[in-house]
């Protein structure tokens, strides 16, 4: 059973003005309502040439969930970021299948004199069964949910603490058992340790068949790796010319998508992981993370090569001026599956912009929510969601997190920066608390 995602927040509010009417803020608790996919995205990425994105969207109060659907198979995707990145996806996985279409490769190996016999490829729920029938490949491809853990539950077990947390996540609306939930755990970080045996493996060609779709050769999306594996092999047998032009209408509209394939270029990440890893060790700790702390990060199973990087050149980006770049890094440690990564890379990545504009002093990170403080002493909250609701988690971990934040650092006002939308309810409830709200911030 699929554990759905719940982002248990801690939102930074300053001690003074801003809590003077928290009892009042904890009534009026909503829940979530079921969304129109047409009311959330852009027209793009609502249907394309190689998608169509259901028109129902449910919310867990912070991250929308789309029902993708595609002739590559059918994603559950938790997350506007998610599902850009599962939409660029999908035109590399059209190239894949237009290059090694019977007629392609079949005239390669006539042409080329080449009695070629592909073995089949150890695939995940695939198998190829010859070049000259490629529909086969898809005959039993089924969607896998992403992610396996509540998103951003760290939050709610430091707030009420760890056994208390536990129990309520188990006995909430989600319904699931503590038997479900301690199974999905272990599924997903025995899937993890699966996969990181998976990409360590890749050839210098299958990076560069990667490099050249301009996508992420350790995506969670595992028909995407295994078309690649599947083409280079193709390429190395017969050899054939790539040619991929990505519909631009479509990817500019995928600001994460484009993102990181720029961030990877800058960062030389389609490099051997290896290497990657060095870098990233290097940089770490350079940024005074604990060595116990940098072994645990690189071994997360929730990160792969690029995102982990991502995190590392942010806080090297905010320069030694700001302190509590390590706390964040700690912070980033709470990341259990894929959506609650992205929320880390994002954040880490807004810092960075907000680091440009209004110089930073600290980072600060109660309740792991990391949070930035500018020397103008201002408090700015990151929040990477799709759709705040004011729900009673959140009004729940408010007093809790009073405590840990003044204890941290002194500021004089608050401003929450949200990558999506606020509820009116949510709106009003923290515009009554004194903190100034930004919608779409990201943009």
């Amino acid at each position: 059973m699929r554990i759905p995602v719940r982002f248990c927040l801690a939102l930074c509010l300053h001690v003074g003005t801003l809590f003077v009417s928290t009892a009042h803020a904890q009534t009026g608790f909503e829940k979530p309502p079921v969304l129109q996919a047409k009311d959330v995205l852009p027209e793009l990425l609502l249907k394309g040439s190689f998608h169509e994105v259901d028109s129902r969207v449910t919310n867990d109060g912070y991250f929308n969930e789309f029902t993708l659907r595609s002739k590559f198979g059918d994603f559950k995707v938790e997350g506007q970021q998610l599902l850009e990145l599962r939409i660029g996806e999908l035109n590399a996985l059209n190239e894949l299948d237009q290059l090694s279409s019977s007629k392609v490769i079949g005239d390669a190996v006539y042409e080329g004199g080449k009695a070629t016999v592909l073995a089949p490829v150890n695939v995940v729920k695939k198998v190829a069964k010859t070049v000259s029938d490629p529909d086969k490949m898809y005959d039993t491809v089924k969607a896998v949910p992403d992610g396996a853990e509540k998103v951003f539950s760290w939050a709610y077990r430091q707030a009420k603490g760890a056994a208390q947390g536990v129990s309520d996540l188990v006995t909430g609306d989600s319904q699931t058992s503590s038997k479900e939930v301690s199974e999905g755990a272990s599924s997903t970080l025995q899937a993890g340790k699966n996969f990181g045996l998976r990409f360590i493996g890749y050839t210098g060609r299958e990076r560069e068949l990667f490099r050249k779709l301009q996508v992420n050769p350790y995506s969670s999306n595992r028909i995407l790796q295994d078309e690649v594996v599947r083409v280079a092999g193709l390429g190395t047998a017969v050899g054939f010319a790539f040619r991929f032009v990505p519909g631009l209408g479509l990817l500019g509209q995928l600001t994460t998508f484009n993102r990181w394939y720029g961030r990877a270029e800058q960062l030389s990440l389609y490099e051997d992981p290896d290497v990657i890893k060095e870098k990233n060790k290097a940089e770490l700790r350079a940024l005074d993370v604990p060595d116990d702390m940098i072994e645990q990060f690189q071994k997360s199973k929730a990160y792969n090569p690029w995102t982990r990087r991502f995190v590392t050149a942010s806080m090297t980006a905010l320069g030694p001026s700001v302190a509590g770049r390590s706390l964040f890094i700690k912070a980033a440690l709470q990341a259990k599956n894929e959506p609650s990564t992205l929320y880390f890379v994002s954040v880490a990545e807004y810092l960075e912009k907000i680091q440009k504009e209004t110089p930073l002093k600290k980072i600060v990170s109660s309740l792991y929510v990391p949070a930035g403080v500018t020397k103008k002493g201002v408090l700015i909250v990151p929040l990477s969601v799709d759709y705040l609701f004011w729900t009673q988690e959140v009004g729940g971990i408010f007093d809790d997190f009073k405590a840990r934040v003044t204890k941290e650092e002194s500021f004089s006002s608050v401003e929450i920066h949200v990558r999506g939308r606020v509820s009116a309810r949510a709106m009003t409830a923290l515009q009554s608390l004194g903190a100034k709200v930004t919608e779409n911030a990201w943009k």
